[in-house]
């Protein structure tokens, strides 16, 4: 890996990168923006050594190699006279005042491009994207060209989750965008810009590149300073009466922002998503013990989810100063999910027989969750400072009623969470690569929860005939790291040391008839490390070695005996990224880590994880296990023809010291775990391409993907290989024949086989998903929509097929939008489903929806 690190080192030295800087006025002091900036060889004018473009402040920054002494620097805008001026050949700020230039032209029509650039900044032109039926920015943002929104609302761009949301440079959802997507109204949206290699932060602009876009909404200036309260109401008939109301109020200004929403519905419409956070701020516990509820069939959930729900949003920022903001989000969630359905889980043994188990099941789950964050950042080109408070609390109670066999089974079951989440982030830049970075998060978090069976399973085990479980889980963790921006540098190598403190306190006690647990577990893992980078512009590389000392406690209770280990570890890390130019990118990533004990699988006594497993682990201890991952890609973007694609190869290896298992008994289930030096491998290759054209608004989206795995499988007490293949095509289209028609599909088609070591290959499953819409403009604001979605699952006994039909009309007069809609109009009233999971196979017949009708008005009140 050094190897690779230094040797663009000696290709590269030879020719010095020069970083120019500064900003473009006229004489009056407006600000020049999209001005065009290139740099040449006084000695070849014509050749063009670099380029960019002016922000929207006039703004430019340029990096040039070039062995001349000086260098000519051209600057050029359509409402200013032209500038050339020689500079000396080396890094620095240079401001430029142009002379304003009138320019008369005769009456002409202008068409504004779909998808143009603006240095790193790819702006998509909404109203190029736009149709009559799109009710969110999110429905126009799967239009976009390099821009995908998955099922969940994540959002991507050339195959990579953003990291930001912003609305006019604001953070207003803190992560929970899919609120903002779902709800802002895209006739306000003037333009959606992708900011590509954006440093959210500015103190390390010129420091640390940034591998994930971000998104910016710039609304149309009719939009901001104004007040909107828009409402619907709606109201139906499927078996039961239907009702689907809501609230949006916005009021979007340059320093201020708010946007707050009410949503309720009983008509299959999922309001959980639109809480969905993608900070990546993980949850420290888990549950251990819970009901089994019928599992999810592989449809739109709106098909099959039988809900009474309720959510309302809360979301404001204000702008303090040239550079502070101050962020208030909450939100309120109520879902009662009501589920039924048929299953046989089958699953091989090591004698290649199987365990099958039959299921007919329903239940009931009702669920509140409740989020809040308050944040404050202030961000200067020499200061970061971001502290965020967040709390989160959710409790669900659910029941269920299981026909397993021969047995009837009741169960009842409770889980709450409580969580505090306190994050600190400070960057101080004190010159051009001096300065410091501290990041500091303490999480607080419990989890109690319970579950009651009857009757007992396990009566070989347990007379009781009734199991009742309790289990509370509790964690605090603190993870703080330091780190200097640069220690060392020279030329283009540059050294930046770190050290890391953290720890954790997990706790569980739980208790089942008489079998008891009271476990304390802790990690201590501190270390430190030295990041070495190398920098000139196209080419970035990183090697990043930290050295951690980790110990380990885990003290049991019930047997009065206290566990330690301790161990120093080296876990590399590798980065190299090489703009062959501004379409053209490679990447090369590397990790080697090891995994640390979780408490959930540290304890000994029984547990009663669902109603037919019971689990303890007769392998306890503090077990580590090493992973590997490797990944190279290729990424193409041309911003004229509107051209993404890219690739990916990733390779994934683990080396558990425990494997985990279960064996089977009929009905009931237990976990296992045994010593292994057995090693788990799996290879996926990614193709990614995306092509936006200006004839008939056609995008064409598409992914081709394809897995091999190989990995250690425990059942019955005895080790198993399997190894298995997976393919996997997604395809996005969207089109506008004619102005009164605008069409769109979407696919996904999936196929997989396995095979147990010793046994012949099973045969190969296959699932295609498809759904096609067609939206038809009639005169007088009259459009008409019809969808239709197609599933196919070889594995189905009977009818490999299944389509459900929906249809829906909406009016449009000043105010007011009429909207009527009819699902599953073939009155389906079952969906079957089947699935293969490593050495599982399921195959289940679910309840669905039925045919229904609904009616809602929206009206803007304000």
């Amino acid at each position: 890996m050094l190897f690779l690190l230094f040797v663009p080192c000696s290709l590269y030295s030879q020719t010095a990168q020069t970083k120019l800087w500064g900003n473009v006025k006229n004489t009056s002091g407006e600000v020049m923006d999209f001005a065009g900036i290139i740099v040449a060889n006084p000695q070849s004018p014509n050749k063009i050594l670099a380029s960019a473009y002016t922000d929207e402040q006039g703004k430019y920054q340029i990096t040039v190699g070039c062995n001349s002494d000086s260098l000519l620097l051209r600057v050029s805008r359509i409402e200013m006279n032209p500038v050339v001026m020689k500079i000396p050949n080396r890094s620095g700020e240079h401001n430029i005042v142009a002379d304003a230039k009138t320019i008369e032209l005769r009456e002409v029509t202008v068409k504004a491009k779909k998808v143009y650039s603006r240095g790193d900044t790819i702006n998509y032109n909404v109203a190029s994207f736009l149709s009559s039926s799109d009710q969110s920015i999110a429905d126009v943002l799967k239009k976009m060209p390099g821009i995908a929104v998955a099922k969940n609302g994540q959002i991507s761009y050339q195959g990579k989750p953003i990291k930001n949301f912003y609305i006019e440079g604001l953070d207003l959802m803190k992560g929970h965008y899919n609120i903002a997507t779902n709800n802002i109204d895209p006739k306000n949206v003037g333009t959606v810009q992708v900011l590509e290699s954006h440093q959210d932060i500015k103190a390390l602009k010129g420091l640390r590149p940034e591998e994930q876009a971000s998104i910016n909404i710039r609304l149309k200036k009719g939009v901001k300073g104004v007040f909107n309260l828009i409402t619907t109401l709606g109201n139906g008939y499927g078996n039961n009466t239907l009702w689907n109301n809501g609230v949006i109020a916005t009021y979007f200004k340059r320093n201020s922002q708010f946007l707050s929403t009410y949503k309720g519905n009983n008509t299959g419409e999922d309001l959980s998503q639109e809480l969905y956070s993608f900070d990546n701020d993980y949850s420290r516990t888990n549950a251990i013990s819970g009901i089994t509820m019928p599992s999810a069939p592989g449809i739109d959930k709106r098909f099959y989810y039988f809900n009474h729900s309720h959510n309302a949003t809360f979301n404001n920022v204000y702008r303090i100063g040239k550079s502070g903001e101050l962020g208030i989000n909450a939100a309120y969630l109520y879902d009662k999910d009501e589920r039924s359905s048929r299953s046989n889980t089958s699953n091989m043994l090591p004698d290649g027989l199987r365990n099958v188990v039959e299921e007919t099941m329903a239940g009931t789950a009702k669920q509140q969750k409740a989020y809040g964050d308050v944040s404050y950042l202030s961000n200067s080109e020499h200061r970061y400072l971001k502290e965020q408070v967040k709390f989160d609390w959710s409790k669900t109670n659910a029941d269920s009623r299981i026909l397993a066999g021969n047995k009837a089974i009741e169960q009842f079951g409770k889980i709450d969470c409580y969580r505090i989440l306190n994050k600190l982030h400070l960057t101080n830049r004190n010159s051009e690569y001096r300065g410091y970075e501290f990041i500091s998060l303490v999480n607080l978090e419990k989890r109690p929860h319970h579950l009651t069976v009857l009757p007992n399973l396990f009566s070989n085990i347990i007379v009781d005939n009734t199991l009742h479980q309790q289990v509370n889980v509790h964690n605090f963790s603190t993870e703080n790291s330091f780190s200097l921006l640069s220690a060392w540098r020279k030329g283009n190598i540059s050294l930046r040391p770190s050290a890391t403190i953290d720890f954790q306190h997990n706790a569980l006690n739980s208790s089942l008839a008489s079998f008891r647990n009271e476990l304390n577990f802790n990690l201590f893992n501190a270390g430190i490390g030295a990041e070495t980078t190398y920098d000139i512009g196209k080419l970035y590389a990183s090697l990043y070695l930290p050295i951690r000392y980790k110990h380990f406690q885990l003290t049991d209770f019930t047997t009065e005996r206290t566990t330690k280990k301790s161990r120093l570890r080296l876990e590399p890390h590798l980065n190299v990224t090489y703009r062959i130019n501004g379409s053209h990118e490679l990447s090369l990533k590397s990790d080697i880590s090891y995994s640390t004990p979780v408490i959930e699988n540290l304890y000994t006594n029984n547990i009663l994880t669902s109603y037919r497993q019971l689990s303890a682990y007769d392998v306890t201890g503090l077990f580590e296990g090493l992973n590997q991952y490797y990944t190279f890609g290729y990424s193409f973007k041309n911003i004229i023809s509107m051209s993404f694609a890219g690739i990916d190869f990733s390779l994934y290896r683990q080396c558990p010291e425990v494997l985990y298992g279960s064996y089977y008994d009929g009905i009931a289930e237990r976990t296992i775990s045994q010593h292994t030096n057995e090693k788990a491998n799996t290879f996926i290759t990614k193709i990614h391409g995306s092509q936006g054209f200006d004839w008939k608004r056609l995008k064409i989206g598409s992914s081709l993907s394809y897995s091999h795995y190989d990995n250690p499988l425990l059942v019955q007490n005895s080790l198993l290989r399997y190894t298995g293949d997976a393919i996997s095509t997604n395809v996005d289209i969207s089109l506008t024949p004619f102005k009164w028609l605008t069409t769109s599909y979407q696919g996904e088609y999936y196929w997989t086989s396995t095979k147990q070591q010793g046994f012949q290959r099973q045969p190969w499953w296959c699932s295609l998903n498809n759904a096609a819409s067609l939206n038809f403009t009639l005169p007088g604001d009259i459009t008409f929509s019809t969808s239709l979605n197609h599933y196919y699952n070889k594995f189905n006994s009977g009818d490999k097929s299944f389509l459900l039909l929906n249809a829906e009309a909406k009016y449009a007069i000043k105010r007011f939008s009429f909207i009527l809609s009819c699902d599953n109009l073939f009155n389906r009233d079952t969906y079957s489903y089947s699935n293969i999971s490593a050495l599982t196979e399921s195959r289940s017949i679910y309840n669905i929806r039925p045919r229904s009708v609904l009616l809602k008005v929206r009206f803007r009140i304000i």
